[in-house]
């Protein structure tokens, strides 16, 4: 059942807030950050451009005019109309008429771009006649008003599929990057799928040096809970299902994007291949009233800090939608199950962190978390699914989870040891223990699964680079990694401290070892050794330079000192039983080995 909620009925329940300020959206680095930049995101304007169930052009104008007026400040690229920009094709010129009104504004040559701001339009199934036919049905008026010879010239134009510009793409470059989005004409009936996807791929292949977006019309169904935190497991439609399948080799396609779903139209996903995460949007508000309120998006592109800031608001009524699905950051190319680890504040660097007493604490010394939970250890993962690290302890004796928030969730026998991970792929850590007397791993809404021995170290991690992380133990008698359903695989020493990491930026974890003996880090499969710490020093590997990929460190408790492999040093005044980062599996392991 579809529920419609009214604009009123929003603003008085507190899920969206008036702001006249929109144009102010603060930077959070307070200073000009070359790499960040902005796409707008133009929903189905249908009612707007027909001016029915309560819309008129005005709403989708005052979108246009609010783009132009912020286009310095929000340092907006790009501009993306999802489709059904009209409610009738071919049957109404007028709503044509209308569309072109308002977006050929965005022509309007601007200081340093004399062909406007770059924009492209999809093909929704309203803007096809008979609707929902792209080959038997026509799109006279679309390829008048906004067909191949109308962008043909335009810098940021790049080409078409086949003889008319239902489906075509763009090009253009921003915070330093170059990017290409590709437009996929809705296709109900399957009339020209394979041909269309087929061409989509020879693009990306063409194009692999840019970072790639995907627009087709009906990408996504909503997120399984309106108005929940990011991210939902929105379902795929069928062509979006089929185009991902067939783009998702290519290293390049980072995101998706499309309307069609209205009433309360959100909707994400996130999709993992070959360690390669490919984000999906859902927004569409035109069930809403006046046509859906004049309901936008801004996705706001930080490459510096590695995220995306989504805000929905509506320009002519100045009010902003401040709902988990509406208003929200995540990730963006770097992922938490690959090089993003023990990122907390979402700036795309690991930070340090101590819990002490059940109380969290960075590296300056200043107080972040606290659980009261002093007799649990550290746990931390990506929890709410944004590729953010949140904090969560956990207490062996009582099996208690104990989140930042207070929230208790018990789980496992009495002794078992916590290995939260991904393990579904679906971009949330789930909450989950090795029980070591069994050998067995019970994760959250999962069943129990036995794998590995009593005497061995579990090492969950994303092997494969599906983005699901996978059950594995690091076995002390023969140095065997044994991963569930991928295979075994020799490496080690006696005495070496597993430490599993995405060390080469590729999104997947590599098998790795650290030799306490020596000082020693060795990858498997790779040449490179590197020789940083001894023993009684802390392995802590993670991305503390913000490049993508893990970098090698250690902790020093005598000297209260990180030392990192480009042989800088941070003061960390804490001890090993204190310090976050390392999972607590290898730490236990560490720990008992340093006895002997």
């Amino acid at each position: 059942m579809k529920i419609r909620i009214d604009y009123y009925t929003l603003l008085l329940a507190g899920i969206i807030s008036t702001q006249h300020g929109l144009a102010q959206t603060p930077n959070e680095s307070g200073k000009k950050n070359d790499k960040r930049f902005s796409i707008a995101i133009i929903p189905d304007t249908q009612y707007n451009t027909k001016e029915s169930q309560g819309g008129t052009n005005a709403l989708f104008e005052a979108q246009v005019d609010w783009i132009l007026a912020n286009r310095e400040h929000e340092q907006i690229a790009y501009v993306i109309h999802l489709g059904d920009i009209t409610d009738d094709g071919d049957q109404a010129s007028a709503q044509w008429e209308n569309a072109a009104k308002v977006m050929y504004k965005l022509e309007k040559p601007l200081p340093g771009l004399p062909h406007g701001i770059p924009y492209g339009l999809a093909v929704g199934n309203h803007d096809q006649y008979p609707s929902q036919l792209a080959v038997s049905g026509t799109t006279r008026y679309f390829n008048t008003y906004f067909g191949v010879d109308h962008f043909k010239g335009r810098p940021y134009y790049g080409g078409n599929f086949r003889n008319d510009n239902d489906s075509h793409y763009d090009l253009f470059t921003a915070g330093g990057t170059d990017f290409i989005v590709l437009y996929i004409e809705f296709d109900a009936f399957d009339e020209q799928q394979e041909a269309m996807n087929n061409w989509a791929s020879a693009v990306l292949e063409k194009y692999s040096s840019r970072r790639a977006i995907v627009v087709t019309h009906y990408t996504l169904f909503l997120n399984p809970v309106a108005g929940s935190n990011i991210p939902g497991r929105a379902p795929f439609s069928k062509q979006a299902k089929r185009l991902y399948d067939r783009l998702k080799a290519h290293k390049n396609l980072f995101m998706m994007a499309g309307g069609h779903v209205g009433d309360n139209g959100e909707g994400f996903r996130q999709d993992t291949y070959n360690g390669v995460t490919v984000k999906s949007f859902l927004s569409d508000y035109q069930s809403r009233p006046m046509g859906g309120n004049g309901m936008m998006r801004l996705m706001t592109f930080d490459l510096e800090t590695d995220n995306i800031q989504v805000r929905t608001f509506s320009p002519y009524h100045h009010y902003e939608e401040v709902d988990g699905d509406s208003h929200f950051k995540l990730g963006l190319f770097r992922e938490a199950a690959a090089s993003r680890i023990y990122d907390f504040d979402l700036d795309g660097k690991s930070d340090l962190m101590k819990y002490q007493a059940g109380n969290w604490f960075d590296a300056t010394g200043k107080l972040r978390y606290t659980h009261w939970n002093a007799d649990a250890i550290p746990t931390p993962s990506y929890f709410e699914g944004n590729a953010q690290t949140q904090a969560m302890s956990y207490n062996r004796k009582k099996a208690l989870f104990v989140k930042a928030n207070g929230e208790h969730i018990f789980m496992g026998p009495e002794g078992a040891i916590p290995v939260p991970a991904d393990y579904d792929g679906d971009g949330i850590a789930d909450l989950a223990v090795w029980d070591p007397g069994l050998a067995t791993w019970f994760v959250q809404e999962h069943p129990p699964l036995k794998h590995g021995w009593s005497e061995s170290t579990p090492v969950p991690a994303d092997y494969d680079g599906d983005g699901a992380a996978e059950k594995a133990v690091w076995r002390w008698s023969n140095q065997t990694w044994y991963i569930a359903e991928v295979g075994n695989i020799p490496f080690g020493e006696p005495g070496d401290i597993p430490v599993p990491a995405d060390y080469n930026g590729d999104g997947k974890a590599e098998i790795a070892v650290w030799r306490p003996a020596t000082g020693q880090w060795l990858i498997h499969g790779s040449e490179r050794t590197v020789k940083l710490g001894k023993r009684g020093d802390l392995p802590i590997p993670g991305d503390y330079l913000g490049t993508g990929n893990v970098q090698f460190a250690v902790f020093d408790p005598v000297q209260k000192l990180v030392l990192f492999e480009d042989g800088k040093t941070v003061s960390f005044d804490a001890t090993i039983q204190e310090v976050v980062n390392l999972p607590q599996a290898i730490k236990l392991y560490y720990l008992e080995s340093l006895k002997k």
